[in-house]
């Protein structure tokens, strides 16, 4: 066998060792470049200058290059400096650009070759203009990362300076279009896309862009029907006509105007007294909306109802990940209570409310408000804390987007005038019930045709102040036009805000109008 071990072991000797790979670098700065060959063992290398070829051999094989880079990509990489590469078993020839200085520094695992202008020899108009390409599309590149990392508004600082260099650069023109949408500017994305389209008419992505903002955004009239009925009360049918007019200079007027026909069998009057009502109350709500230049919205609003009037302010900043909102309401007209409803329900109130997406598949949201309830004339019958948020997870964003939620309603009454009517009997005449309600929900969403789609919830809700029981809501939408939408919901819930843990069955209708 002693002759098999030596065979064995010339064999391997005869066998070259696997190449290890090299890792290639090249990297462009404002006035130099620098490329570079290393090897994670050492390695001997000669050097040759030939015009404007440099030939460079080791004594390894190149092997497969790790890394992001190839060696085919570094013309790409450095461009006006390096106008070509040829490479084979051991050597690389770098072909420099006109003009092109090189120094080589070997090191014991390769080496690194500085690129330098010759001072005697101006750069040719040609590799300035290349110089000024190549900036300009590494920075577009910078910007797409920036987009997809989440930092939008670096990415848009990024993307106008392109632009005020060369206003007909299509594809910086067309990003900025995506990065104003994310940011809520959806005035300044479609100035965008019209500038995109000018100078790539038709782009099929530009157009579906456009158009999918344009009907988002559009001028539209929305008219809601709703029946709504809580078991052992009141039963509810509720219509609401409500749109949007842009009216120019980054400003629109929101309106609603809701109207509420509720039958009862016993409701209790503010004095006391309980009583059937069978009639009608109605509200109005305008305000005017203006968006700022620093991604921030004021809204001013008035209100509207029979013996009350009122107004509120809010305003909204907005990150690249979140919005912040905060404002307050006086006089409100609050139809939260079958009270209210029948004479003249109002609030005051002061709120905060923030949002935020964590990452891709999680989103935070958080709120906290106080709130004074009043009926007509009575601004003070109950005060209380709210608190609500939610955190959801995305279980895919692709086919039908489904999420988990959990969700906290949270009120605590800290105020609630008792009172007695004319026969020395005490009541509230205003009811606010202290809940604090926590659901966890399944929701699904998707298209089942490119103009019909549908959403469902499913959950549970547990309230630690009082009745708990499932919750479930679904929804049906159908865009037989462009500019029309046909809707229809149903759910099921419980009336936690009315203090009376009944189920709340309710159904309804949509009409949106676009113009």
């Amino acid at each position: 066998m002693k002759w098999f071990a030596a065979l064995l072991t010339l064999i391997l000797l005869a066998t070259p060792a696997p190449a290890q790979p090299a890792r290639v670098e090249a990297v462009r700065e404002n006035s130099t470049a620098r490329f570079a060959l290393h090897w994670s063992g050492t390695v001997t290398t000669e050097t040759q200058r030939d015009g404007r070829e440099l030939v460079l051999r080791f004594s390894r094989p190149l092997g497969e290059i790790s890394g992001e880079l190839p060696l085919d990509r570094v013309p790409e990489r450095l461009e006006s400096w390096v106008d070509n590469i040829l490479y084979g078993y051991d050597s690389v020839v770098l072909v420099l650009g006109a003009g092109v200085e090189a120094a080589v520094a070997t090191d014991p695992a390769g080496l690194s070759v500085a690129l330098t202008r010759s001072p005697a020899a101006a750069p040719a108009r040609e590799a300035q203009a290349a110089d000024r390409a190549a900036q300009r599309r590494l920075d577009y590149f910078r910007a797409l990362a920036l987009m997809e990392g989440g930092d939008v508004r670096p990415a848009r600082t990024l993307l106008r300076d392109l632009l005020a260099q060369d206003p007909k650069d299509a594809q910086s023109t067309a990003l900025l279009a995506q990065a104003e949408e994310r940011l809520g500017r959806w005035r300044d994305a479609i100035m965008a896309y019209d500038t995109a389209l000018e100078l790539t008419p038709d782009e099929p992505s530009l157009v579906r862009g456009k158009a999918l903002l344009l009907h988002e955004t559009a001028d539209r009239s929305r008219l809601d029907l709703d029946w709504q009925k809580v078991r052992n009360a009141d039963m509810q049918r509720i219509a609401r006509f409500s749109g949007v007019q842009e009216l120019g200079r980054s400003t629109s007027l929101t309106w609603a105007l809701e109207r509420r026909e509720v039958d009862v069998d016993s409701a209790r009057r503010g004095d006391g007294r309980l009583e059937p009502f069978h009639g009608a109350r109605s509200r109005l709500e305008a305000a005017l909306v203006h968006d700022w230049p620093e991604l921030e919205r004021s809204t001013l609003s008035l209100y509207a109802a029979p013996q009350t009037l009122g107004a509120g302010y809010s305003h909204l900043w907005r990150g690249d990940e979140s919005e912040t909102r905060a404002g307050f309401a006086w006089s409100e007209p609050s139809f939260a209570f079958l009270e209210g409803i029948v004479d003249g329900g109002r609030r005051d109130r002061l709120f905060v409310q923030h949002e935020n997406r964590l990452s891709d598949r999680w989103s935070l949201s958080l709120g906290g408000g106080y709130n004074r309830y009043g009926l007509s004339g009575e601004a003070d019958l109950a005060r209380s804390a709210t608190l609500e948020g939610s955190l959801r997870y995305t279980l895919n964003a692709v086919g039908p987007l489904a999420s988990v939620a959990y969700v906290l309603d949270a009120e605590y009454v800290a105020h609630r005038e008792e009172r007695q009517d004319a026969n020395g009997q005490p009541y509230i005449p205003l009811p606010a019930a202290t809940r604090e309600v926590h659901a966890l929900q399944l929701n699904v969403e998707d298209y089942l045709t490119d103009y019909v789609r549908y959403a469902a919830q499913i959950g549970y809700a547990y309230d630690r102040r009082g009745r708990s029981g499932p919750q479930g809501a679904i929804s049906l939408g159908w865009e037989p036009a462009d500019n029309l939408e046909l809707g229809f919901r149903a759910s099921h819930a419980r009336s936690t805000a009315r203090g009376t843990a009944s189920a709340v069955n309710s159904a309804g209708v949509t009409l949106v109008w676009r113009y």
